[in-house]
């Protein structure tokens, strides 16, 4: 896709070139018999060459240079997006692992709990229905861990596709650490000016200005000088001519069309940039709300989590099998939550810092 995109780039600026030389020479010959006869023939031979007005060609040249800068635009753009979906595939293959690991770990104790009750059950230390109870938690742990494997698996696969290597392993388990911005305001005016899509409509804007000054430019006359000869019977002419092309009717709208689309291309430069704003702020709170929001459930985590102590407390029967499962059920809760926050947390932040690509 990369080298699609960079074929259609050079394709662009080669484009941007065409029209760069001087027009077409013109070369006219003519060739006439006499009536009557007796006055002989003659012949004629014409080759001129136009070309425009100075001014004419500095602004050719300076919109030429900005539709090869329009081509580079996007050929950046279309790497910039790739990068980001690559990003997003690790990051998703990120939080399928981490969350695989939580029900590996889960399936573990599952299978710790229904041997215990399957021991229980046959002492007769136990019923049916906690048996039986045990047994269905092991077999639900086990089906959400294979589930997410395959996820996994398949996120592993696009990544791979992506990459273009059928050996390509990622192997990263964490996310990197987020650094918070100061404030939105200091951060936007950082990358304001790179974002690809400003860029964009920056250099249409630009073009349209120059289209502008190129269409009034055009109002000049086009010079052309060539050769002339001249020949009948008895006479020979030969010398220079020169010409003078005026635009008396075909810039008579241009120049306003020309007008009202620099006029358009401005506006829309403007509203872009005020959406943009309005975007990113949105998105950079949800992004400062979120880091917040992790860090509170990682340190609860880390605080108050009695997992280990949840079986041996059920073994010394200080506890039921329903309140072992429901603490299971809400450390599993608890966990995934703080990962699938972080994933969010972690899709927003490479959005917002897919300019830095």
């Amino acid at each position: 896709m990369l080298q699609v995109a960079a074929k259609y780039a050079e394709a662009e600026k080669t484009a941007a070139h065409v029209g760069a030389l001087l027009p077409n020479p013109e070369v006219e010959a003519a060739y006439f018999w006499g009536y009557p006869s007796e006055i002989g023939i003659r012949w004629d031979i014409n080759v001129s060459q136009s070309f425009d007005m100075p001014s004419v060609l500095v602004r050719k040249a300076r919109l030429r240079n900005l539709q090869e800068h329009a081509a580079e635009l996007k050929y950046s753009m279309v790497r910039k997006a790739l990068l980001l979906e690559v990003q997003q595939e690790c990051a998703d293959w990120i939080y399928y692992h981490a969350v695989w690991h939580i029900y590996s770990r889960h399936c573990a104790a599952a299978d710790r709990l229904a041997r215990l009750y399957q021991r229980r059950f046959q002492t007769g230390d136990c019923s049916v229905l906690e048996y039986n109870r045990a047994q269905m938690h092991h077999a639900d742990i086990q089906s959400k861990a294979a589930d997410v494997l395959m996820k996994e698996d398949h996120a592993a696969h696009d990544l791979r596709i992506l990459v273009g290597d059928e050996n390509f392993s990622f192997s990263q388990d964490e996310y990197e650490p987020i650094i918070a911005a100061v404030s939105f305001d200091t951060w936007y005016k950082q990358l304001e000016m790179q974002n690809p899509e400003l860029k964009m409509l920056a250099n249409q804007t630009e073009v349209s200005q120059q289209r502008l000054q190129l269409s009034r430019a055009e109002w000049l006359p086009t010079m052309s000088v060539g050769y002339a000869a001249e020949n009948q019977v008895g006479e020979s002419f030969r010398g220079i001519k020169m010409g003078l092309e005026f635009p008396l009717w075909s810039q008579q709208r241009a120049v306003r069309a020309a007008k009202l689309e620099a006029e358009a291309a401005q506006l829309e430069l403007e509203t872009q940039r005020e959406k943009l704003f309005d975007h990113l702020s949105c998105m950079f709170h949800r992004h400062m709300g979120l880091m917040q929001n992790v860090e509170n459930l990682k340190n609860a985590l880390r605080q108050y989590d009695s997992q280990e102590y949840l079986m041996q407390a059920l073994e010394a029967g200080e506890i039921t099998l329903e309140q072992y499962l429901q603490q299971s059920e809400f450390y599993l809760e608890i966990e995934l939550q703080v990962w699938e926050v972080s994933h969010e947390l972690e899709l927003l932040h490479l959005n917002l810092y897919a300019l830095e690509l």
